[in-house]
């Protein structure tokens, strides 16, 4: 199974380095886009140091779609032409600075970024919470090279559903992030238990994962010398 780990981007480049130091354990990393639509250093830049430390580890780089028009989205496909990133599309946070732009779809997004790299690996995200005849309906637009699965709260909700393109996002609840971790309206996982779930889901034909620990970069080490 690859095992991805979650690097929120920093506007200090020894800040990012360490980090990676950190997790260079990992197989890639995904960057989120502004999360809770505040600004935040773009995840292409990021991504960019880090394929110049690390020529060979998978990045996923989060773009939202309420901020962007096509230029945008097609600039950012030729960008990942030059660095070699993948792109997952999101609707996003709605934005604290500025107006929303976000005519755009996901799926018209993902679209118009392989018109411009054919050979770019493009996903969307999902979420588990919804009805399962919606997930269904998602998963089965063939253009999408995976999903990111968000409110996975049991390897039972992947009954009937092809797992491939799959990669859960999973949050884990450590001593040191606790208070952060029960104030999200998301599900979260004890370290103590998260490998068992891990492997559950490997059992279900999951062939990757994204991992976050909310900053505990530690916690997030000692899951993946277990694994």
């Amino acid at each position: 199974m690859q095992i991805l780990a979650e690097l929120h981007p920093k506007t200090k480049i020894e800040k990012i380095e360490r980090e990676l130091k950190e997790l260079e354990s990992f197989d890639g990393f995904d960057i989120p886009d502004s999360p809770l639509g505040l600004p935040s250093p773009l995840p292409s830049v990021v991504a960019t140091l880090i394929r110049t430390k690390y020529g060979d580890k998978r990045i996923i780089v989060n773009q939202r779609l309420l901020d962007v028009n096509e230029l945008f989205i097609a600039s950012l496909s030729l960008t990942s032409k030059l660095v070699g990133f993948e792109i997952a599309f999101t609707k996003g946070d709605k934005p604290r600075i500025g107006k929303e732009i976000g005519y755009l779809t996901s799926e018209q997004a993902l679209l118009l970024s392989k018109k411009y790299n054919k050979d770019l690996k493009v996903g969307l995200m999902i979420s588990f919470r919804r009805e399962k005849s919606e997930i269904i309906k998602r998963l089965n637009f063939e253009p999408a090279d995976f999903f990111l699965v968000l409110r996975l709260e049991s390897e039972d909700q992947l009954e009937g559903i092809k797992t491939s393109k799959l990669i859960p996002y999973i949050i884990i609840k450590t001593e040191k992030n606790k208070t952060l971790a029960d104030s999200l309206s998301q599900p979260v996982f004890d370290e103590n238990i998260v490998l068992d779930f891990i492997y559950k889901l490997e059992d279900k034909g999951i062939e990757g994962i994204l991992l976050s620990a909310l900053g505990d970069t530690e916690a997030l080490n000692r899951i993946i010398k277990k694994y």
